[in-house]
């Protein structure tokens, strides 16, 4: 068997995911309510610095059999004895548990901090006391890394500083966010990793030229792997830092023994040492992307085999042909990562960036330059004489340059036409089938290899096996089958977003429509909740959004989209924005009015009577009347009836009917009442969407035993002051024989609707 150990630790890899398929990991059990404080006794095992706070990482907690890892927040000022890497602290603070998502899309962040076996965070911490021992090699190494970030910080600008501290030392709690949001959705983010890049340049520098000298090989190899070693534990040693430093290791340790190195199997070898330590890796995006570029590189570099042997062969000469030869072969190499990141990409961001193949052809090599500009600023910036300053700064210039030219590509990259390909999570059984065709493709290769080096095939310089074009044929359609959306009906979901309203509603020929879009409870509803769900769901445009009001809880997230200087909307287009007619025009008003002729959106004023019809939809405006007066913004609010066809069969129709309400008030309600009353053949209505969040003073008698609806959706935020919803509500919607289900106890409320029935899922978090 060749690679027999590569294969050993590839069948345990699978055999650990098939094990947390079927036994997914428990849910955490607390043993303290959230807020309360605690007194916890713990070894300190990290520490950074952000802003004016400290935050101690304490592991080994042992007043506690049912805590494993805990955050301290403190405050830099509070700190009255250092807390040393290694020591023992006794810590007081406020209990704050980790959050799961609660809508498809979001960030779960009790599932990202399980997998670094994080239980909780405190804040307002008090360090009660510290132990006098401490581990003198992290804690020295922890000084040098702040010694380092020193130099950075006064050497260079804040933003640059913030982003030479995450490329070198692995600091990113400083890194500006408006350059992680760009370099991320331009798919260089990459490059904040501590990973081969940095482990290749800074180790094989070191072995190489401790080789220079007379010092025997075996020291010089052990030298490097201690130094890049001692390198992985000051950057925090993340799960990229880790394969690195390892796969480093393990091809010294080869050159040593005289061994061959096999790419392959260090890989699956340090992917099993992590898994042994954390199962739950599996599920990280560091860890899979990491692994996955490395895996690009040396399983799919071979079916490009016979396409660089060729080009080798024809572009033999000139430096002009030369340099085109470099250009395809690193073409070659973004390919062999691209099939393999694609559906990870897929499945952890929700889009692809379209011209990432072209940016890391300019990138990954200048990031060289980077590195060994930012290795000499700390190398200068550490000489006492003040020149050393001002050589840094000097060299730091060349810096600011690239990182300003990585900035400016950045930015050109994404005005380009279909920069971001917005493609939404895959259901499993197309990445199991697009997972298939590529293991089909790297077997067929291998034993196409296999064959071509026998004799008969050997001496006539025969290769047998799948002609390129055919296997880019292969590939690309692999791509089309992971990245297609099947429609199965009309689909709507009612967003979990705190204290507010978000609707969003799929026909079932694919237009999507946003019912509102804010809350006052979340902040940044928009960035954090309502475009990663849109994403999620593959959604690159919005047909409509309706306003009912413009309250800040219906319209804040919106209006982020809007606003076309903080990115949050890029790349989802709205065709048009429609608010009540009775609309108040105060000062959201004016600003809304504002961002859309910047964005050249249109605004549209809907009253009673206007309809907008899509496949299979109807939205008909119920309230306000034309000319009516709103004493408030909740009175102006738009009440929708939707009506969503569905064909049963046998040339029939079925009906959904759901009722959409915003925040009207009771005027609102009865007007909306009597015209449905008036309705020749209404039976009533089988979605009804609580008005005003479940306040008493809506959702009146007169509508609800009108409407009579089979279920009762009410969306408001967890323990909000106003007590929503109330008692008085939920009697009426009971008393009318409704379901009743409540985001803020739910999650997200998933509703798919097919041959005029519906189906009602509430959001659970998925790990697969």
């Amino acid at each position: 068997m060749k690679r027999p150990l590569c294969c050993v630790c590839a069948a345990f890899v699978v055999i650990v995911f098939l094990y947390l398929e079927w036994n997914p990991a428990p849910d955490i059990i607390h043993d303290n309510a959230d807020g309360s404080r605690v007194t916890l006794h713990g070894e300190v095992y990290q520490k950074e610095q952000q802003g004016s706070m400290l935050v101690l990482y304490l592991r080994r907690i042992r007043n506690s059999d049912t805590v494993g890892k805990v955050m301290c927040y403190v405050e830099l000022d509070d700190l009255a004895e250092e807390a040393r890497l290694g020591s023992t602290v006794v810590v007081e603070g406020e209990v704050s548990y980790l959050k799961r998502a609660r809508n498809p899309g979001g960030f779960d962040a009790e599932g990202y901090y399980q997998i670094l076996g994080i239980d909780f965070r405190l804040y307002n911490t008090k360090v009660l006391a510290v132990s006098s021992r401490y581990s003198l090699y992290h804690e020295t190494l922890y000084q040098i890394r702040c010694y380092f970030e020193d130099i950075f910080d006064r050497v260079l600008s804040v933003k640059d500083a913030s982003v030479m501290k995450a490329m070198i030392l692995g600091g990113k709690s400083g890194l500006d966010a408006e350059i992680r949001q760009l370099f991320q959705r331009s798919g260089i983010a990459h490059i904040f990793a501590i990973s081969g890049l940095h482990i290749t340049l800074l180790g094989m520098g070191l072995y190489k030229l401790l080789r220079k000298t007379c010092i025997p090989q075996v020291f010089c190899a052990l030298t490097a792997i201690f130094v890049m070693t001692a390198y992985g534990n000051m950057v925090g040693m993340s799960s990229s830092a880790y394969r690195a430093v390892f796969m480093f290791a393990m091809r010294l340790v080869a050159v040593m023994l005289r061994r061959t190195y096999d790419m392959l199997t260090a890989l699956a070898l340090a992917a099993v040492l992590i898994l042994v330590e954390q199962p739950l890796y599996l599920y990280h995006a560091g860890f899979l992307l990491s692994f996955g570029a490395v895996l690009g590189i040396s399983c799919f570099g071979g079916i490009m085999k016979s396409a660089d042997s060729n080009a080798k062969r024809k572009l033999k000469g000139g430096a002009i042909k030369k340099s085109f030869q470099g250009i395809c072969l690193s073409l070659c190499a973004s390919f062999n990562i691209f099939i393999v990141h694609f559906p990870i990409m897929l499945c952890v961001y929700f889009t692809f960036p379209v011209y990432s193949f072209l940016l890391n052809l300019l990138v990954i090599p200048a990031m060289t330059v980077v590195m060994a500009s930012g290795l000499l600023c700390l190398c200068f910036g550490s000489l006492p004489a003040a020149i050393g300053i001002g050589m840094a700064k000097y060299v730091g210039g060349l810096c600011h340059i690239l990182i300003c030219a990585f900035e400016w590509l950045c930015g050109i990259s994404m005005k380009l036409p279909y920069a971001e390909w917005i493609v939404g999570r895959p259901e499993n059984w197309r990445i199991c089938a697009y997972i298939v065709v590529i293991l089909f493709l790297y077997t067929a290769h291998c034993y196409a290899a296999h064959f071509s080096r026998g004799r008969s095939c050997g001496k006539r310089g025969i290769w047998i096996g799948i002609p390129l074009n055919i296997k880019y044929m292969i590939v690309l359609a692999a791509v089309v089958l992971v990245s297609d959306s099947s429609i199965d009906g009309a689909s709507m979901t009612f967003l979990d977003v705190g204290q507010g309203d978000c609707i969003w509603i799929e026909s079932a020929g694919g237009e999507h429509f946003l019912i509102d879009g804010g809350s006052t409870s979340e902040n940044k509803v928009g960035q954090y909740t309502i475009v990663p769900y849109l994403k999620y769901m593959g959604v690159s445009r919005l047909d409509a959004v309706f306003l009912t009001h413009l309250d800040k809880d219906h319209i804040s997230g919106v209006l982020e989209m809007l606003d076309g200087s903080t990115g949050v909307g890029d790349g989802i287009q709205i065709g048009r924005i429609c608010i009540p007619c009775a609309a108040i025009e105060d000062e959201a008003y004016e600003k809304l009015v504002t961002l859309c002729k910047l964005e050249n959106i249109p605004l549209y004023k809907m009253k009673s009577g206007d309809k907008v019809t899509a496949h299979g939809l109807c939205f008909e405006v119920l309230h306000p009347q034309e000319g009516y007066e709103a004493s408030s913004r909740n009175a102006s609010s738009l009440v929708m009836k939707l009506e969503i066809v569905g064909h049963t069969g046998r040339g029939k129709s079925g009906k959904v009917a759901v009722l959409l309400t915003g925040d009207v008030e009771a005027d609102g309600e009865y007007a909306a009442a009597e015209i449905l009353a008036d309705r020749e053949g209404f039976t009533g209505i089988d979605i009804y969407k609580a008005s005003h969040h479940g306040s008493r003073y809506a959702n009146t008698a007169e509508l609800i035993s009108v409407t009579a609806p089979q279920l009762g959706i009410i969306s408001c935020g967890a323990d909000n002051s106003y007590g929503h919803p109330h008692i008085e509500t939920i009697e009426r919607l009971r008393q009318a024989g409704s379901d009743i289900m409540i985001t803020k106890d739910t999650g997200a409320i998933m509703i798919q609707i097919k041959k005029g029935n519906y189906t009602v899922t509430p959001y659970k978090r998925s790990r697969s």
